[in-house]
């Protein structure tokens, strides 16, 4: 399947939502983990399963539910059930291939992004979707694999630095958000390291192999950019909200975190540029270099016409010409085609057509 082509694992014609009926028809189990927080204290917890998370939440602290991995269907059925959640919610939850959105509801809203990743070797980019779902005191925190992004997060909240541990779950949101799209500029500073230094080989000595790099970063580039759009419309939703998870205090650091898309999508457009600046390079090049071959080509062929004329003539089969009982007539003709071709070689050179 195309990675341009986000389609849903739901067969065509299903019903909306999860239906699983027991334990049995659900996937691998999710991993999940508990940070419960307040000013001054931070407890982590790793119950064994979905259902032991409610007794684990306290009212006057907030609670981080973790979930790592979206085939364990059975745990997402018994989420909504525990926690309130809408079906349709869960249903995005698990479906990888859903874009970037924000929905609200009466007791919650929600919102997925796209995590990047990019593979120097290969040139190629990657994404995994990210799920985040903010209560009143509650955050639940979905993602297909372990995101590094949450250790910066983790890592603030046990120094407790700042109002993260004082805002309540509509800030934490904020952090995750933003970190998400930090990793984001990172891996567009990969990709630009990545085409400037094709960008530097070309210009060094150009290769076959430059048209194939152009293509793929070119691909990368613009993958990349259709899984960040759909972000900057989510977070411009969210802020138009006016949800009451989300302080008025709050919202300044969403409009950050927008700056900070609108600023990497306009890199992505600079790259675009340049990739497609790269690639008008190449065939200038290539048909400077073609222009050059049959400048060559012409010049020899000219250079040829008048011995092929002389080679011509004499090549007759006329009994009755001058020269052909001549004693010196072969080297005769043989020097006279030396000095004409030597003759126009040099015109050539003075003319600088070569």
């Amino acid at each position: 399947m195309p990675r341009f082509l986000n389609k849903s694992e739901k067969k065509a014609g299903s019903p909306p939502g999860l239906e699983i009926e027991s334990r049995s028809t659900s996937g691998a189990l999710a991993d999940i983990c508990v940070i419960n927080y307040s000013k001054d204290s931070l407890e982590t917890y790793h119950p064994a399963d979905i259902d032991a998370t409610p007794p684990l939440i306290e009212k006057e602290k907030t609670a981080w539910i973790q979930v790592t991995g979206i085939h364990d269907h059975y745990s997402f059925s018994r989420m909504g059930e525990l926690f309130n959640i809408h079906t349709l919610t869960l249903e995005d939850m698990v479906n990888p291939a859903h874009p970037p959105k924000f929905e609200d509801f009466d007791n919650y809203f929600y919102v997925t992004l796209k995590q990047m990743a990019f593979n120097p070797d290969n040139h190629e980019v990657s994404e995994t979707q990210v799920s985040i779902a903010v209560m009143e005191n509650l955050i639940i925190f979905v993602q297909d694999k372990p995101s590094p992004c949450l250790k910066a997060v983790e890592k603030r909240l046990e120094a407790g630095r700042k109002n993260i541990r004082t805002a309540g779950p509509g800030y934490l949101a904020y952090a995750l958000i933003d970190a998400v799209v930090d990793h984001s500029f990172d891996v567009i500073g990969q990709i630009a390291e990545a085409v400037e230094s094709v960008e530097r080989d070309m210009l060094e000595e150009l290769t076959p192999e430059h048209l194939e790099q152009i293509h793929r970063l070119k691909r990368e580039v613009i993958f990349f950019k259709k899984q960040l759009r759909p972000v900057r419309g989510a977070i411009l939703s969210l802020i138009k909200s006016e949800s009451p998870l989300i302080p008025d205090a709050d919202i300044r650091f969403y409009a950050d975190v927008l700056d900070h898309v609108n600023h990497i999508l306009d890199v992505v457009s600079s790259l675009q540029e340049l990739l497609s600046s790269m690639l008008d390079y190449y065939m200038s090049a290539q048909g400077n270099r073609m222009n050059e071959v049959m400048a060559t080509l012409t010049i020899i062929s000219t250079i040829f016409i008048p011995l092929s004329f002389l080679a011509g003539i004499y090549g007759m089969n006329f009994k009755f010409m001058p020269e052909l009982e001549w004693q010196w007539g072969y080297f005769t003709l043989l020097g006279g085609m030396v000095v004409i071709g030597g003759a126009m070689v040099v015109y050539f050179k003075r003319k600088g057509w070569f």
